[in-house]
Formats: C-alpha cells, sequence, structure tokens
C-alpha cells in the first residue's frame, strides 16, 4: 500500500491541528505544575535532573507510546543535538552523531550495563525494539569519568520495564499492518506475585520494503525476572534476544545499484544478573554481571567477502553509593570488561580476524549540594587497557537554581577517550594500521534553564564545545586519520503544556563541526536542525500527535566519486492517533513521512515514500 500526501494538505493539516489545540487550551483549566524529573544515568543514581549540571534528555514510556515510536533510532531522531543516519531502508546499519561525535564514541547501555559492539563500535541501535522499553536517557557531552571509553558524545541508557510494584499482572497482544508490506505482532506480560516479578516481551516484524532488496524480518525476545529475597537484598536478571535479516540495495547510482542479492543477518542474544544490597539508609552495595553474544553474516557483498563476524562481552561492575550526609553522596566502583572479536571468511576458509581487548577501571564520583540549591559534582576515573595506553578521565560540574525565581544555571567540564574499534584498525574491514592511539577529548558547556510555573512552560539554552585529538574519518572507502578537531554549538528548546489537552516542544540545535588539522567540516553533521511535536487530546480516550525534524546545511561524500559535496536539506513529519476504545482495547494509525519528502539521509540511499500503518492493542 502507497500513500502521498501533497505538501500543502500537510500543512493544512498541521493549521488544523495546532488551531485546535488553542481552542481547547483556552477553554480547559490549566494542570498542576508536574513533579521534578528524576534520571539515573548522569550520576549513576537517582537525581532531579537540574541538579545534575548535564544536559539530558528523557523519553517515557508515555512519549513512546503515543508517538508510536517502534524503533530506537525512531525516538532518538527527535532528540536535540542528535542525528541519526541510515542506508535509506529499515534495519540498515544506522549511525548516531551526538553533538557531532560518531556512532563509536557515544556509549549504548541497557539498565546501566554496556552490550557488546559490532565490529564499527556500536550495538546496532536499527534492531532495538521498544516494546518492552520503559524510558531512555540521552546524555549530552563527556560522560568517560563514570563510563570509561566511548563516551566523548554521551550516553544512550535504555531502561526496561519490570512487574515489580503491580497490584496485578497486566498481558496484551498487538497487531499493526501498513505500507510496503509490514505486519508487526507481539505479545507482552508483566506482573507480580509474592517476592517475584517479571516483565516478558516477544514481538516480530516484517516488512517487504519499497526498493529491490530492501525488505526486513525482525524478531526478539526480552524480559527481566527479580527477586526480593530480603528487605535489604533484591535479585534481578535482564535477558534479551534479536534476530534480525535485512536486505542491504546498495546505493541507488553507479554500480551496484539497487543490488538484489546483498543480505546482512544480525544476531543479538545476553544475559545480566544484578545483586542489590542495601543494609542501611546510607550504604548501597550493587554487583552486575554482564554476557553479550553479537553475530553478523554477510552474504554477496561486491567488495567484502562472505563472512561470519562474532563479538562476545564479559563485563563484571561494583558500586557502592554512600550517603555521608543528607547533602552528600558518595560513588565508588570497579570494573572489568573482556572483549572479543573474530571474522571467519568463507574465500579464505579460515578466520582472518581474531583480536580481544580487556578493560579494567576504577571510577569515584562526589555530589554535594553546599547550599540550598547548589550543587557540585565532581568525578575520576582510571582506566587500564591491554591493547592502549592508560586514560584517566575527569568531571567538574555545578548547577545552581536561583531562589524565587527557580532559574537554573549549570555549568559542566570533562575529559573523555574513544579507542578505535576493530572496523577502524583492521585494513580487511577497511581500516588502517595507522590508528595506534584513541581518540581524547576536553569538552564543556554552560547553559541556562528556565520554568515558568504560570504557563506551566520551560525554556533552555545550551553553549558546548569539544576539542578532539588524534581523530578520524571514514573518507574514499577507508578509515583515515583526521588528527584535530572541534565541535561547538548551541542548543535550545521550550516546552509548554497549557492545558490536559495540549502540549508543545520544539528544540533548535546548531552545530560547528570542522577538521582543524584540514580546514574543511566533518560530514554528515547539520549546521541547523530544528525538532518539534505538538500533542492534542480533543477527548479524555483520544490521542494525536504531530512531531518532525528538519535538517539543514551538511556535506556528503557522493555515492559514486567520493568527492564531497553539498547533501540536500530534508524534513521527516510523523502524525499519530491513539483511541482508547475500551480499557482493554486501544487503536492506533499513524502515517510516516507525512510531507512525503524525497531524501537522502547518506547519498545514493532514499529512504522510503509517505507510509501509512494501523493496529491494535489487547490487553487483559
Amino acid at each position: 500500500m502507497y500513500l502521498h500526501i501533497p505538501r500543502g494538505h500537510g500543512i493544512t493539516l498541521t493549521a488544523l491541528l495546532f488551531g485546535s489545540a488553542l481552542h481547547l487550551s483556552a477553554q480547559t483549566p490549566k494542570k498542576t505544575a508536574p513533579l521534578p524529573e528524576v534520571v539515573i544515568t548522569a550520576t549513576k543514581t537517582e537525581t532531579e535532573r537540574w541538579r545534575t549540571a548535564s544536559s539530558i534528555t528523557v523519553i517515557d514510556r508515555k512519549e513512546i507510546e503515543e508517538k508510536q515510536f517502534r524503533m530506537l533510532p525512531d525516538a532518538l531522531s527527535q532528540v536535540p543535538g542528535l542525528v541519526m543516519t541510515d542506508n535509506g531502508s529499515p534495519g540498515t546499519l544506522a549511525g548516531v552523531f551526538m553533538r557531532g561525535n560518531r556512532t563509536q564514541q557515544t556509549a549504548f547501555l541497557v539498565n546501566g550495563r554496556p552490550i557488546p559492539a559490532n565490529a564499527a563500535g556500536s550495538f546496532n541501535p536499527e534492531s532495538m525494539g521498544l516494546d518492552n522499553i520503559e524510558r531512555i536517557e540521552v546524555l549530552r557531552g563527556p560522560a568517560a569519568s563514570l563510563y570509561g571509553g566511548k563516551t566523548i558524545g554521551g550516553v544512550i541508557n535504555i531502561i526496561t520495564r519490570t512487574g515489580k510494584g503491580l497490584a496485578k499482572p497486566e498481558h496484551s497482544l498487538f497487531f499493526e499492518a501498513g505500507s510496503y508490506g509490514t505486519f508487526r505482532e507481539g505479545a507482552a506480560s508483566r506482573g507480580a506475585i509474592g517476592a517475584f516479578d517479571w516483565s516478558i516481551d516477544l514481538t516480530r516484524s516484517d516488512i517487504q520494503g519499497q526498493r529491490i532488496n530492501s525488505q526486513f524480518q525482525h524478531s526478539a525476545a526480552s524480559g527481566t525476572f527479580g527477586y526480593q529475597a530480603a528487605e535489604s537484598l533484591r535479585f534481578d536478571l535482564d535477558w534479551r534476544f534479536y534476530n534480525a535479516e535485512v536486505g542491504v540495495p546498495g546505493a541507488n547510482v553507479g554500480f551496484g545499484g539497487n543490488d538484489p542479492n546483498d543480505h546482512l543477518l544480525t544476531e543479538f542474544w545476553s544475559i545480566s544478573p544484578r545483586l542489590v544490597w542495601q543494609p542501611n539508609d546510607q550504604w548501597n552495595h550493587t554487583l552486575s554481571y554482564q554476557f553479550g553474544n553479537f553475530r553478523q553474516v554477510a552474504q554477496n557483498f561486491t567488495f567484502t567477502p562472505n563472512n561470519r563476524i562474532t563479538s562476545r562481552n564479559h563485563f563484571w561492575e561494583y558500586q557502592t553509593v554512600f550517603k555521608a550526609t543528607e547533602k552528600w553522596e558518595l560513588i565508588f566502583g570497579a570494573s572489568v570488561q573482556d572483549l572479543s572479536f573474530s571474522r571467519f571468511n568463507n574465500a579464505l576458509r579460515r578466520y582472518d580476524i581474531d583480536q580481544a581487548e580487556t578493560n579494567w577501571a576504577a571510577f569515584v564520583q562526589s555530589k554535594i549540594e553546599l547550599l540550598p540549591g547548589w550543587n557540585i559534582i565532581t568525578g575520576l576515573r582510571h582506566d587500564s587497557y591491554s591493547d592502549f595506553s592508560d586514560a584517566t578521565t575527569w568531571r567538574a560540574a555545578s548547577s545552581w537554581q536561583i531562589p524565587g525565581i527557580q532559574t537554573v544555571l549549570h555549568g559542566n567540564y570533562g575529559t573523555a577517550f574513544s579507542p578505535p574499534t576493530i572496523q577502524d584498525r583492521e585494513p580487511a574491514l577497511f581500516g588502517t594500521t595507522l590508528l595506534t592511539q584513541p581518540e581524547r577529548s576536553q569538552g564543556y558547556e554552560f547553559g541556562i534553564e528556565q520554568p515558568i510555573p504560570a504557563a506551566n512552560a520551560r525554556i533552555a539554552a545550551t553553549w558546548f564545545h569539544n576539542d578532539l585529538t588524534d581523530t578520524f574519518e571514514f573518507v574514499g572507502g577507508r578509515t583515515r586519520p583526521v588528527g584535530k578537531a572541534r565541535r561547538e554549538g548551541l542548543e535550545v528548546s521550550a516546552d509548554w503544556q497549557p492545558c490536559e489537552r495540549f502540549g508543545f516542544n520544539a528544540s533548535y540545535t546548531y552545530l560547528e563541526s570542522d577538521n582543524l588539522s584540514q580546514g574543511t567540516r566533518l560530514v554528515r553533521q547539520p549546521r541547523h536542525m530544528i525538532t518539534a511535536a505538538f500533542t492534542l487530546r480533543p477527548h479524555d480516550k483520544v490521542t494525536l500527535s504531530l512531531s518532525g525534524s528538519y535538517v539543514i546545511d551538511r556535506e556528503d561524500f557522493d555515492a559514486v566519486t567520493f568527492a564531497r559535496r553539498d547533501a540536500e536539506d530534508y524534513m521527516l513529519a510523523r502524525l499519530t492517533a491513539n483511541w482508547q476504545v475500551h480499557p482493554r482495547l486501544d487503536l492506533f494509525a499513524r502515517i510516516e513521512n507525512l510531507f512525503g519528502d524525497n531524501y537522502e539521509v547518506v547519498s545514493g540511499f532514499p529512504a522510503f515514500d509517505t507510509g501509512a500503518y494501523a493496529g491494535f492493542k489487547l490487553r487483559f
């Protein structure tokens, strides 16, 4: 099924939605101010967001459902300062550019535990479904003092759902169908019985695709099991699995365009137990382990032999939180991570890549409220690598909420580093042996945030700057050293919810991302990005949402000549509708690429046209 909506009709629809919202806001009483938002990722403990002195965006379960985000890139595309890239089709390798930093410079966590990376140094975000996700916390800026390497850009922490605290079990089934031969179905169960709780989710997605060889099949299962052994002792187990088969049609120009044969299979599974012991209100101990296995099979690629790549991850971490006083909290921790990579080359009939590396680390953090509203956070971490030189990183940050007017001023300085991945170092994977040092950075930011309680609104602005050394980029089909780079810019955001029936948020990001060694801009990093979202509730049981992003002024490499060129601006919008027909039945529908923009996030790889989707969810 194909659907095209002319641009003029889309703009008319937007105007009607906004006009209806203003009418409702004038008639509905304003709601009371919400409770302070609490986050975990910035300090590793539950902390009010404004006290962290960090730039952090939270995508909660309510937003995931209202905007019908299905996969992780759908949700991340709405985050200020973050640009998602892919090769045009669902399931193709997605890149994450956080404040201009590449995917492998951003850490991906599930419930605070790192997950095994592919050869490119990233967990495949395009294969992470959101059906069993409670919230996503996106921390922008250096975070190495807590999380170590691969944090020059920041941290994306995916927090899963649990059944803990539910009065009675909840079960659900859903089905969805739509354009390009799309079918999705799944089942979920959450609940608690006595000291035991659980959350389980099973999903299946099938997309035929729009181009030749752009199909996507995805099966996933995930869950958590918890056991409250005593009032002070809890055990939980996180597990997950996915299998994805992806057609990779190639660039839509030159040799290999619309290739009918290139095929990629990825498979991931992990298991992660955690033990939490809190003997008293002042002291908390956490012991975690994670084992993950990632497998990738490439077939029929012109420039790459048929091969199987496997990466395995063992991760242990001990952390203790000590509250010295009511206003002063200390965290101590130590971790060890063992990574291994191998590739079996079918053409050679042997393993041509077989590497392993180990990382030992210790860290400490202090979080104190010196005076009412004035918070100071400092952190220090030392990492020892088997294959790279040691790294010591630190962070100093402060936030101050001015009494009376509630204005929040915050500043943050931190150092970070990112070791080159196996793909960066291996010539067989288009890497280079010239990369012998990890990338290092020094970054800082200053910001202001102003709540407006009378209008239930908030405005914020943050200026950031990051200097990198020993950095590199993928140019002309190969990884090449860059040397020095600079990334700096401004993030501005606003939220407004004048009443229960209407909400609005928007952001603007200005970014300068430059190769200082050669005097050029770094590719696929737009100078301007705008995001916006309207939410309208014309009825207690009906929610409408219009959201989108506009990416302006960027450069890319030509898909045929690899010459640097200007890339076309593009605008993405999605319209969603949710209707709770019955306490046990929801109906939903959405339109993606609402205005029918013909665009390419990556040169030579056109994205899908407008698509429409609808389905139902049954609870029992």
